[in-house]
């Protein structure tokens, strides 16, 4: 009997009632018709207005259940009440006197229900009834004021939001939608098709690809343009979602534009920046060797003949000594336009670094086509250029490669190139040689350090110098770049500029670069144990950037229990961007352990915005050749200042490299620059020696 009894106390439902009642033996019989209903009810019992406010500002009340007429008060006055203090609970009237009429007016004032004393069988049926339906009342009422958040949301987002049917006709649009398309008022869209938005192509890629997609996976994303009132295009970065009912049918379409107006100028802006010279606005090398990719390429299939032209300005540096560094500025400046006027427009022009010119001749006809130009351009250069009311005249030495027989790709053109020109200049000012084999006495030197670097690994000839990264605001060394150096038994030091193309073009670099990256991995945990918490950064080479390259670091960073938030690996841009599906996955997985990213000489690849929002990216370096003048020219300023900004409303940290003068470091530091790297903070040099430099920085 005893467990049946606590079997049924166990099934009984707990609820708060408030009783408006001045009998005490009408709310106990309350009390017994809820409790044989199965309530296990807590009750309160109130018969004037203040016990009632007071109750309900303490308690949450499930039901109240009213007498109709109090001494001094009644049903009336607490529905009044409930109003008053916007309180949504089920109230039932209970009462002995109170007739059909005045039953049905009270109901009518907001009561849910009435019930006589003398049939309170109804009460809990009444009772669980009202319960029902407030909790239905409350969640569409919740649902309501959700919609309403959401409604007021969408209208104060200064993106365009619109829900459209499957064939793109507009169905909602939020105000700045409205705004952006030119409907003036909230109603106007209705009907309209989005797709008259957009010019044709975007037309045609939103309704041949766009919504076919989404349709088909849920969701499309990508860029579009969109037209305002007056015609203009506002770019924006679009997403269309699909959205299915129970039956897994789509019934509607919804879509989220994005102005980038903004964001596209600035990528413009800095992709022009990259790839045009700051000083002669003449393209650089990297737009130079992209356009001579392409001659080449035409040049095959058409059997055409082409040539590349190394320029040299002789003795340069005593124009820059004598005059300052001003009027040489002004000199690069002045040839560069003199010599774009002996060019033909199919050719291309450009500035390849320093005092270095390059022109490449496409569709030539015959190679006296080259002499031609040879002879326009000396005969330019031999009148004195007006600098500052200076007269100074210069020469040119000049190295000549021809397609097809000193090269069939870029790289052996250059190469060529280069060679003849620099045979050129220790000849004598003003010469003009065209590539010989012999000229190529440095191959040989080349291909005796291959051989010796087969043997340098094993023999441990390969050491790491170490380059203090300085954090901007404490002042202190916070990381260092690992960089490898040859230590040759017979050539001393071998310049990494010299032996680190071999180690690419052998695939030695893989090897090497293993072992790099677990003796910097070393030295990071040797410093860490002195209390020297130091990131280290090592580059990684396009060879290394493979897939089983992730393996190695998680088998390096275990080996030498190396927190990988302490490894900084270092990519360029043209390795990221040769395989971009490849290079997401890999950076990822290497995020995902925890080690963070950079990239290497930001500026002189591509400089997408658009890989930057793709890869998980933690710092950019800023390359020294926007860093070297950045105080002397304003247009390398400009490219540093655009770097920084674009890193700092990234998210990203920002180092610059190269910085060599306190003047440069000032420029940084006033611009919010994370971290400097360059001689005017340290060399390059062994952990020995780094090591006092790090003492002294880090420690109060």
């Amino acid at each position: 009997m005893k467990r049946h009894q606590h079997r049924g106390i166990n099934k009984m439902r707990g609820l708060r009632v408030l009783i408006v009642e001045d009998s005490e033996d009408d709310a106990l019989l309350l009390e017994r018709h809820l409790r044989r209903g199965d309530y296990q009810p807590f009750v309160k019992r109130v018969e004037t207005r203040e016990t009632m406010l007071a109750a309900l500002q303490t308690q949450p009340w499930d039901i109240i259940l009213s007498d109709h007429s109090l001494p001094h008060f009644g049903s009336m006055d607490a529905l009044t009440l409930l109003q008053k203090e916007s309180i949504d609970i089920p109230f039932i009237m209970v009462s002995g006197t109170v007739g059909e009429d005045r039953a049905v007016e009270i109901m009518k004032a907001g009561a849910h229900d009435y019930i006589m004393k003398d049939n309170l069988r109804r009460l809990v049926p009444a009772v669980e009834r009202e319960l029902r339906e407030a909790n239905i009342r409350r969640q569409r009422q919740a649902v309501e004021n959700e919609r309403a958040r959401l409604s007021s949301i969408l209208e104060a987002t200064p993106d365009l939001v619109a829900i459209m049917d499957l064939e793109g006709r507009i169905h909602y649009m939020n105000q700045a939608g409205r705004q952006w398309l030119g409907f003036i008022k909230k109603n106007h869209y209705a009907g309209a098709s989005l797709l008259a938005h957009y010019p044709l192509w975007t037309a045609s890629l939103i309704r041949d690809t766009a919504i076919p997609a989404a349709l088909r996976e849920g969701v499309w994303e990508g860029e579009a343009v969109i037209l305002n009132p007056s015609g203009g295009e506002i770019p924006v970065s679009q997403v269309i979602l699909s959205h299915r009912n129970a039956l897994n049918q789509v019934e509607f379409l919804s879509t989220i534009a994005r102005d980038i107006s903004e964001r596209k100028h600035y990528e413009q802006e800095l992709q022009y920046r990259v790839t045009h010279d700051t000083l002669t606005h003449l393209p650089n090398r990297i737009l130079l060797r992209d356009r001579l990719i392409q001659v080449l390429a035409h040049a095959k299939r058409n059997q055409r003949l082409t040539a590349v032209l190394f320029l040299d300005v002789d003795n340069f540096k005593q124009i820059n000594d004598g005059l300052g560094h001003l009027t040489g500025d002004k000199c690069l400046r002045t040839l560069a336009h003199h010599l774009a006027g002996c060019i033909r427009e199919s050719d291309t022009l450009g500035r390849y670094g320093g005092d270095e010119f390059l022109i490449i001749l496409s569709d030539l006809r015959s190679y006296s086509d080259v002499e031609t130009l040879i002879k326009k351009i000396r005969a330019t250069v031999s009148q004195p250029l007006k600098l500052n009311n200076n007269d100074v005249f210069i020469t040119l030495s000049i190295g000549v490669s021809l397609y097809p027989q000193d090269g069939d790709d870029e790289e052996a053109l250059l190469k060529t190139a280069d060679a003849a020109m620099h045979t050129a200049k220790h000849s004598s000012p003003g010469q003009c040689r065209y590539y010989r084999p012999e000229m190529n006495v440095r191959g040989s030197e080349l291909l005796a350090l291959e051989t010796d670097l087969h043997r340098a690994l094993e023999r441990e000839e390969f050491v790491l110098y170490y380059q203090p990264q300085l954090d901007v605001t404490t002042g202190q060394i916070t990381a260092v770049e690992a960089l490898i150096r040859w230590q040759h038994p017979n050539r001393g030091l071998v310049s990494p500029r010299d032996f680190i193309p071999l180690l690419e073009q052998t695939g030695l670099i893989e090897e090497v670069g293993k072992w790099g990256l677990n003796t910097a991995c070393r030295q990071a945990k040797a410093w860490h144990s002195q209390g020297y918490p130091i990131r280290m950064a090592v580059n990684c080479s396009a060879r290394q950037f493979q897939q089983h390259f992730l393996d190695i670091v998680h088998q390096i960073l275990q080996k030498q229990s190396l927190d990988p938030a302490y490894l900084e690996l270092e990519v360029t841009e043209s390795v990221v961007m040769q395989d971009t599906q490849s290079a997401t996955y890999i950076l990822q997985r290497l995020k995902e352990m925890g080690v963070t990213l950079a990239i290497d000489d930001f500026g002189t690849g591509y400089s997408s915005l658009a890989y930057l929002k793709r890869f998980p990216i933690h710092s950019l370096k800023i390359d020294c050749s926007f860093v070297r003048d950045v105080t002397k020219n304003e247009e390398d300023a400009a490219i540093a200042e655009t770097i920084l900004l674009l890193g700092n409303s990234l998210g990203l940290e920002v180092v610059a490299e190269g910085v060599e003068t306190e003047a440069q470091m000032r420029f940084f530091q006033d611009r919010h620059c994370h971290r400097i790297q360059g001689y005017w903070i340290g060399r390059p040099m062994p952990a020995k020696d780094l090591f006092p430099l790090i003492t002294g920085r880090n420690n109060p």
